[in-house]
């Protein structure tokens, strides 16, 4: 006897199901909509009438479904007046609600956020969200940063303020810039991180703001000169100012502003800083089909906006610096190991751009780590590449003794590592990870000359990663990581931050500057060849939010992997 099975529908056999009704289904609503047909509401704003149906709007959103549920007057009003709304921006909501389709630009894009914001229109709210993050301008930058504010969405306010502070040349020049209310102008030219080429700027735009309606301005130009730190603006300008300006000259208590009295001692140093980008492997291009890479042989210096400052060759004995290590002491770089001389050292002296060799190294190293501590360097791990034993990784650890010019040896790591996160913090060397104990962390401390390994293991193996110490913490990103972590010495202790890589960071570099920090390049696959790439994109990690941003620097000149960014003062 057989056994029966249950019957199953033929999948080949067309069913019930039809793809097309949902779009009749929408075309026959706007039909109704259109004819008035069972219209039971209209919504005005701005002297907009908008007719529509109750049920439509219900299944669209909370708001409308709160609404017309009953124990509010709205419930049963033929007529309902939405206060504060654009009139424009609820007819595209309301017929978002018919049809699923919405046509957001720029010139409609705020408005239409605040009301799907209001009227909790959550696919529009996200669609509005990610264009805004998409097209931020000079000219658009300020009244995004107040309107996410306004709404709380904390990381859009956090990229249109990051955006603000660093085009602030550009942004002084819109006439958004012009309509800012006091107290945002106050807070955007307050903030430690302006980028500005000098402080007359500041004043040059106060007084610009000011002239746009000086009628109303005149008695906010005290508060707003208070902001100005005279003491690093030309002192000819500040005598300009306090004599012949008529309306400067005229504000009460001008001359005491004025004063250099310390209050705004410390400059906007962020705008003394360049990055030097060098070493690493670049894009050869495609030869046969296959992509190729080869040595980057030259050194580039940026302003923090990516424009190249300066580019010239490495020295001759410099030209191959692959799995070199580099560190920043004194404003100075240090270069040690790596290519085809894995003992070498150097030394670039940033005030005279120019690199001189220092005592070679007591073991031949690449793929190690570098860590500058109190002034003085120390050399940690890799391997040597000449050794029998290649594959194990060194834990060995040298100091660079100023006095007399050479290295010594210092106490030995406890497990070897190579490819790892190095950092100097809170006063010890924390090594993190690895090739082969990728989820280690291990601290030096120089007082007691000793290395231990630490009870808190990471997350997630961190193979190539970056460490980046900011305010007795410790940043992690690139590498094999699939996000930014942040560790804390003090409790010894990692969290798990949100922001992810919005492009490939793996054999990227990364370094501090203010509240962010940039990783630059890094490799991206070739989906069509299943190879990698260099690329040289550079993406803002902001610690304030915990967001990722690229775009608001430039490109790397040439794309890079495998090679070092970091930041001097000028």
């Amino acid at each position: 006897m057989a056994w029966l099975r249950p019957w199953t529908p033929d999948p080949k056999i067309p069913g019930v199901e039809d793809d097309s009704y949902a779009a009749c289904f929408f075309q026959r609503l706007q039909e109704f909509r259109s004819e008035g047909h069972l219209v039971d509401l209209t919504l005005c704003a701005e002297g907009k009438e908008i007719p529509c149906h109750r049920l439509v709007l219900s299944a669209c959103t909370d708001y409308f479904h709160a609404m017309f549920r009953g124990g509010h007057p709205e419930s049963t009003r033929d007529k309902i007046e939405m206060l504060g709304l654009n009139g424009e921006a609820l007819e595209l909501l309301v017929n978002y609600a018919y049809t699923s389709n919405i046509n957001i630009t720029m010139d409609n894009v705020l408005p239409i956020f605040e009301a799907a914001n209001m009227l909790q229109v959550k696919p529009v709210e996200e669609a509005c969200e990610k264009f805004l993050k998409d097209k931020l301008r000079s000219d658009t930058c300020l009244r995004t940063w107040a309107l996410a504010d306004k709404l709380s969405y904390t990381c859009l306010s956090a990229m249109a303020r990051s955006y603000a502070l660093k085009k602030f040349e550009a942004v002084c020049r819109t006439e958004q810039f012009l309509e800012l209310p006091v107290d945002y102008l106050k807070m955007y030219i307050t903030d430690d991180g302006l980028h500005v080429r000098n402080e007359e700027r500041v004043l040059e735009a106060i007084i610009h703001w000011a002239l746009h309606d000086l009628e109303e301005r005149q008695r906010h130009l005290g508060e707003m000169l208070a902001c100005v730190r005279f003491s690093h603006v030309n002192p000819s300008l500040i005598k300009d100012v306090t004599e012949t300006d008529q309306v400067l000259s005229e504000v009460l208590g001008i001359e005491e502003l004025t004063k250099e009295d310390g209050r705004h001692a410390r400059p906007r140093q962020i705008h003394q800083e360049e990055i030097i980008v060098l070493g690493g492997a670049t894009d050869k291009g495609e030869s046969m089909g296959r992509c190729e890479v080869e040595a980057n042989l030259f050194m580039y210096r940026l302003n923090l906006h990516g424009d190249i400052i300066d580019k010239k060759p490495m020295p001759r004995s410099l030209k191959h610096t692959e799995s070199s290590a580099v560190c920043v002491v004194n404003n100075d770089i240090i270069l040690t190991g790596g290519g085809v001389s894995p003992s070498q050292a150097y030394r670039y002296n940033s005030t005279q751009n120019s690199w001189t060799k220092l005592a070679s190294l007591r073991k031949r190293r690449v793929c190690h780590g570098m860590a500058a501590l109190h002034g003085q360097v120390y050399v940690v791990g890799g391997q040597d590449p000449f050794d029998d034993d290649r594959e194990e990784p060194l834990s060995s650890v040298e100091l660079y003794t100023e006095e007399t010019g050479t290295w010594k040896k210092v106490k030995r790591l406890k497990l070897g590592v190579r490819n790892f996160g190095i950092a100097a913090c809170c006063n010890n060397i924390y090594v993190f990870g690895g090739e082969l104990d990728s989820t280690t962390i291990q601290c030096y401390n120089p007082s007691h000359n000793e290395w231990t390994v630490k009870t808190m293991e990471l997350p997630e193996p961190a193979i190539c990663v970056r460490a980046c110490p900011v305010n007795a913490k410790i940043y992690l990103v690139g590498g094999s990581l699939s996000r930014v972590l942040r560790y804390d010495p003090q409790l010894d202790s990692y969290e798990r931050m949100k922001a992810e890589p919005l492009k490939s960071w793996d054999h990227s570099s990364a370094f501090v500057c203010g509240s962010e920090i940039y990783i630059t390049g890094g490799l991206s696959k070739l989906f069509h060849h299943y190879l990698t790439v260099p690329h040289a994109r550079v993406q803002c990690y902001d610690m304030n939010s915990d967001t990722m941003t690229m775009g608001f620097v430039k490109d790397l000149p040439i794309p890079l992997c495998s090679h070092y960014a970091v930041i001097l003062s000028k």
